[in-house]
């Protein structure tokens, strides 16, 4: 249960909605770390709503930071704000960009390249750590974001890990009793963010609700107690 919700318990007739609304296909995961506990399991469920709440405003810090350091250390450099409409990108990269000025335009506002940078997903800009703009955008410009002296390839492989921990979270997939350490998760995103600025990072740490929920305890559901049997009557001796 999240903080401020207010506490509810988890019955027979709630799990029955559960999976009619949510489906026995997205359950199912729940119900095999629960051990066929159908109770439990729909508690997980909402421990993962919770954990992914609360690491979705964690990877916000990171992706509004990260694509805006990169923007203006690009525009910068370049000396035009519309870098993009400019330097050699590849096709997907092109087409996000396409995209992104039609959805600016459809909302019937100004196309500029703080609306087109917002606007660009955070596939965007992990693309642009990769090894096909390594001469023209790694070398010249993207390397000054990351004041920590890494490898392109180190800091390409540490977004693309976290894009995938986003883009679950963004598509409500499970991320507990998996594979993925959340709280290893965590801490590479405060330290990624690190590498871009400390006070941003710090910030982040000090706003968010991770740590609060990743170590609360799961409570534990009611179950109805067995009824007891009625007694029965001994008959009288004649």
């Amino acid at each position: 249960m999240a903080d401020g919700q207010v506490e509810h318990d988890i019955t027979d007739a709630l799990v029955t909605k559960a999976e009619k609304f949510l489906s026995p296909e997205r359950l199912a995961g729940y119900y095999k770390l629960a051990r066929g506990d159908r109770k439990i399991g729909l508690l997980l469920y909402e421990r993962n709503t919770e954990l992914s709440e609360a690491l979705y405003g964690v990877i916000q810090g990171l992706e509004v930071t990260l694509r805006n350091a990169m923007h203006n250390i690009i525009a910068t450099s370049m000396g035009k704000p519309d870098w993009y409409d400019t330097i050699g990108l590849n096709d997907s990269e092109i087409n996000a960009i396409y995209d992104a000025k039609k959805k600016i335009e459809e909302q019937a506002e100004p196309i500029t390249p703080g609306r087109v940078v917002a606007e660009l997903n955070f596939g965007f800009w992990v693309r642009l750590t990769g090894w096909p703009y390594e001469k023209t955008l790694w070398v010249p410009y993207l390397h000054k974001v990351f004041p920590i002296k890494l490898k392109r390839t180190a800091i390409h492989d540490r977004l693309l890990d976290l894009k995938s921990l986003r883009n679950r979270i963004a598509h409500h997939q499970r991320i507990i009793g998996g594979k993925r350490d959340l709280r290893l998760d965590y801490d590479k995103l405060l330290e990624t963010i690190d590498w871009l600025d400390g006070d941003m990072a710090n910030w982040v740490k000090a706003t968010n609700c991770f740590d609060l929920r990743a170590t609360k305890k799961l409570r534990k559901p009611t179950y109805p107690k067995p009824a007891i049997p009625a007694a029965v009557p001994v008959p009288e001796e004649q």
